[in-house]
């Protein structure tokens, strides 16, 4: 290790990721659960749709159930995706996976879980998006709304303003960010995205 760097870096990394609010899990292709972070473990407690049952992860649809096994049986190879979409009520859980190679023949997938609703529910975009284009809290509001998928009218029924202010805030984002368009606004912030359940 480098000078001054933490001699157990292992251990803080453990505790960071089991800190974090993102669900993670470390599974095998028979759907085992080997590992899991304190936010899936609340995920998997409190969720009418995905259990843990027997120590494995469990759909409890059956349709959402068949995705996930054909998922985990191709995690790795070239022509899998790396994520599964299980509808859920009123919205869609959003598994993220990963072929974890800790030794040749590792079979372990390392598995994140999103919720679609939270998109739209929750902000996605950095605070620090409002620093460095010195927004409003205003403007930074409309344009998380705007990073949701929500078009100008949405907005103002929303957040309870008129149209015409939605419009003066947008006008204002986009000459801040220095973008003519939507198109344009979303690709400048794509650093700027995070995404959690």
């Amino acid at each position: 290790m480098a000078e001054g760097s933490m001699a157990n870096g292992e251990s803080v990394f453990a505790s960071w990721v089991d800190a974090d609010p993102i669900p993670h899990a470390i599974i095998d292709r028979s759907l085992r659960l080997h590992w899991q972070n304190r936010a899936a473990m609340a995920l998997l407690q409190h969720s009418s749709d995905l259990q843990e049952q027997d120590d494995r992860l469990f759909a409890l649809q059956p349709d959402n159930q068949s995705r996930l096994e054909l998922f985990v049986a191709h995690a790795g190879s070239s022509a899998a995706s790396s994520m599964v979409i299980l509808p859920v009520k009123k919205d869609y859980l959003i598994i993220r996976g990963r072929l974890i190679e800790t030794s040749p023949g590792s079979k372990l997938i390392g598995l994140i879980f999103f919720s679609a609703q939270h998109f739209i529910d929750r902000s996605i975009i950095s605070d620090d998006v409002k620093d460095i284009y010195r927004l409003t809290n205003g403007e930074h509001k409309i344009l998380n709304a705007m990073m949701s998928g929500m078009n100008a009218e949405q907005i103002s029924g929303n957040l309870k303003i008129s149209l015409e202010t939605v419009r003066t805030h947008i006008r204002r984002i986009y000459s801040k960010i220095g973008v003519r368009s939507r198109e344009a606004l979303f690709a400048q912030l794509q650093p700027f995205k995070f995404f959690a359940y």
